[in-house]
């Protein structure tokens, strides 16, 4: 008796939320309210775009073929010519290559289409290029960019970039004197576009990316000594904030320096864990080498076993040999021999590369995952910007 009274109960609950959600929905004139059991999420993250770096694309989407999630605002930030620009090509690359659509928007008169080229963005397809210092402006662009694609195929993805935060203006600042006090303006002008474009690029196959600088505080003596310009707006509407460091410089054989080793730490994440940490090399005109990153993967893992195979990479020096064995007896199935340089050449190979796709999965699943690498620096940093929050308006 008592089960059939809470069967009838629950009924009651169910009819009444369904009659809550077509109610709400009928009210407003537009689809506000969802079954979440039914109906997907409209917060569903529908494509992924990959920075080209698969350490970093893991990190920030815990999956297989992730990278930065379209529908959200992604902030990466660091210290000047740490490679951000860099990172945003290849993001811009990654776009064209899904069919999708580049928005470029340079605040800082600073980008080289030699450079864009080298990187392999075609800028005479699905690539706008947009020039100004204007904040208000920045908006502007990306807010009628989504708009008019909604015209279109809602599945074409979009990538928006500015680049960059810190070099752009407020319009009173622009065409104000310069002893004109504009303390305040950038922020409540970055504020504003913040709360216009959020939902609308939700609504959409967009993804928002705000390049940053960062900030030395005066007077810290405690904690990151570090901020973002721009207001709080910014890090609080970010689904994803990336924060670059710089590590070694990278030299070739005649001591001149091509390139630069990063660090890359996930200081927030609303789409998978957060505080997550990783490595890379930026080489100055080329990028992420794939093939580089991939040799270095394989060379600081352990053996991986997988459907009864087991994968293993071993070798002193430049070469280093790649074992397919059966893991019962031992038996060797694939065996190749590869140097970093010529790694390019086996992925391209597909009697090797879905082998090495294989272990390069199974590697990223046991690092990140079994050992998340928690960056307990990172924690600080988030608790930083959030006392920040509390303490400054962010209207």
């Amino acid at each position: 008796m008592a089960k059939k009274t809470a069967d009838k109960k629950s009924k009651k609950s169910d009819d009444f939320t369904a009659d809550l959600i077509k109610s709400l929905n009928k009210d407003h004139g537009s689809r506000i309210a969802y079954n979440l059991s039914i109906d997907e999420s409209p917060t569903h993250v529908k494509a992924w775009v990959s920075t080209g770096i698969r350490q970093l694309d893991y990190i920030v989407a815990n999956r297989k073929g992730g990278g930065l999630p379209c529908g959200r605002i992604v902030e990466i930030f660091g210290p000047p010519s740490i490679g951000k620009s860099h990172i945003a090509y290849q993001i811009a690359r990654s776009t064209q290559n899904m069919g999708g659509i580049v928005v470029y928007i340079d605040t800082e008169n600073g980008t080289s289409v030699e450079n864009l080229g080298l990187l392999g963005i075609d800028v005479s397809r699905r690539f706008v290029f947009i020039e100004t210092a204007c904040t208000e402006e920045v908006f502007a662009v990306a807010e009628s960019t989504i708009v008019k694609a909604r015209g279109l195929n809602k599945d074409v993805p979009i990538t928006i970039i500015w680049d960059s935060v810190a070099a752009s203006s407020p319009k009173a600042e622009l065409v104000g004197d310069y002893d004109k006090d504009s303390i305040g303006l950038q922020a409540r002008a970055i504020s504003k576009g913040m709360r216009k474009i959020t939902q609308v690029i939700g609504s959409t196959n967009t993804l928002f990316i705000a390049l940053n600088q960062t900030r030395t505080k005066i007077g810290v003596m405690y904690g990151d000594p570090t901020t973002t310009p721009g207001g709080m707006a910014l890090p609080f509407h970010s689904s994803t904030r990336i924060k670059l460091g710089a590590g070694s410089a990278i030299k070739n054989k005649a001591g001149d320096i091509v390139g630069i080793n990063v660090s890359a730490k996930i200081i927030k994440n609303k789409v998978a864990p957060p505080f997550r940490t990783c490595q890379f090399e930026i080489h100055f005109g080329v990028g992420v080498k794939e093939h580089e990153q991939v040799t270095d993967l394989l060379r600081s893992s352990d053996d991986v076993t997988v459907d009864g195979k087991t994968y293993s990479v071993e070798g002193a020096g430049a070469w280093k040999t790649l074992t397919v064995s059966d893991e019962k007896t031992g038996e060797v199935l694939v065996e190749k021999k590869f140097t970093k340089s010529g790694m390019e050449d086996v992925l391209k190979d597909p009697d090797y590369s879905h082998h090495i796709e294989l272990m390069i999965e199974n590697i990223l699943i046991k690092k990140f995952e079994g050992n998340p690498d928690f960056d307990t620096d990172s924690y600080e940093e988030v608790r930083a910007v959030a006392m920040d929050m509390a303490e400054n308006d962010l209207s």
